[in-house]
């Protein structure tokens, strides 16, 4: 039963426009206001645009594990939650829209389309204009891939109202399906190298850069001195290419901060680097430059979604999750993979 308190702090959140979504049968509520507090970072639920479906809604002890099961629409949304925080897919990829016959044909460019293959000509008064040709793109086709997994809740956890074992099963399979997800955006990407070898670039290793003492490690042989080789690289290539983001293992992190200290995000922030992601997905030693948004897509079929059902034979209710999504890249020369980072 709702108290005049509780009644009170309803008005209030209904005054600032905050979502109310109803809770267990004691009238308890969640909203959009909850923060949660991982890995030290504060995320608000339901802000964020989240690529694999609706905004979420946090869902925590105030909500009986009876409901939840009994409205798989809030497992959905409690795993989206949870999935907020480390998405790696978020800056690799934009959202492209929907998905319709289970794939999506794209082309990939071959070589750097900025000029036609045969050159302009000086023209004598009554001659013939020569025709500028081009290369011909090979379309290529992108599959949907379907992926998910299921837990299940005993009905003594569930008659017991044991919140702590099921928001431990269902963080475990988010958690998974991050993990996942995480390593086929890699794998995507990883894939293009093959061919197109010349946006790979053997770097310095950043675990024996110094910068202090009489005899520091000069810049060429420095993390700087790749961001100035990938910086000509592009130029080069002609095409306008700015990068912005850099994704690398913990570890390259770790020499960075160790070789620039406190100024390590200053000198990111120099070579123009504005977002920094760091992800164990990533293989130590290597780093990853490139222009977000301008990479690939990914283009959601089926949005994550959870079901229920209960097993009498076993007497379990299972959780299951899935989502359908594609990926594909279609401008390679947006990102640049750095090697040899780490002796």
């Amino acid at each position: 039963m709702r108290t005049k308190s509780t009644e009170a702090a309803l008005a209030e959140l209904t005054r600032r426009g905050i979502p109310i979504f109803a809770g267990g049968d004691d009238g308890d509520v969640a909203t959009a206001e909850r923060v949660n507090y991982r890995e030290g970072f504060a995320i608000r639920a339901g802000v964020p645009n989240y690529p694999l479906g609706p905004p979420s809604v946090a869902a925590d002890g105030t909500i009986t594990v009876p409901n939840m099961l009994s409205q798989p629409t809030r497992i959905t949304r409690m795993v989206m939650d949870m999935s907020l925080q480390k998405f790696l897919l978020d800056v690799l990829f934009t959202s492209g829209g929907g998905v319709t016959g289970g794939a999506v044909v794209y082309d990939v460019p071959t070589v750097n389309e900025l000029y036609t293959d045969r050159d302009v000509q000086r023209v004598e008064p009554g001659a013939e204009f020569p025709i500028l040709t081009s290369v011909i793109l090979k379309p290529s086709v992108a599959e949907v891939e379907k992926w998910g997994g299921k837990v299940f809740i005993t009905d003594e956890a569930r008659d017991r109202n044991d919140t702590v074992y099921f928001t431990k099963q269902v963080r475990q399979m988010t958690n998974t399906m991050i993990r996942k997800l995480n390593q086929r955006g890699i794998e995507v990407v990883e894939a293009i190298f093959g061919t197109y070898p010349g946006q790979v670039i053997g770097g310095n290793n950043w675990s024996i850069v110094t910068t202090q003492g009489t005899s520091p490690t000069p810049y060429a042989q420095q993390a700087v001195g790749d961001f100035v080789k990938i910086q000509l690289h592009n130029e080069q290539l002609e095409l306008g290419i700015e990068h912005d983001t850099l994704i690398m293992n913990p570890q390259e992190r770790a020499s960075l901060q160790l070789a620039y200290g406190e100024n390590w995000q200053s000198v990111l922030s120099e070579y123009g680097y504005s977002n920094v992601f760091v992800s164990n997905r990533v293989n130590v030693g290597v780093a990853y430059s490139l222009t977000s948004g301008d990479l690939g897509q990914m283009r959601i079929e089926k949005p994550l979604g959870t079901e229920t059902w209960r097993e009498p034979n076993t007497e379990r209710t299972w959780l299951q999750t899935s989502v359908r999504p594609l990926f594909f890249v279609d401008n390679p020369y947006s990102v640049v993979k750095l090697t040899g980072l780490h002796g």
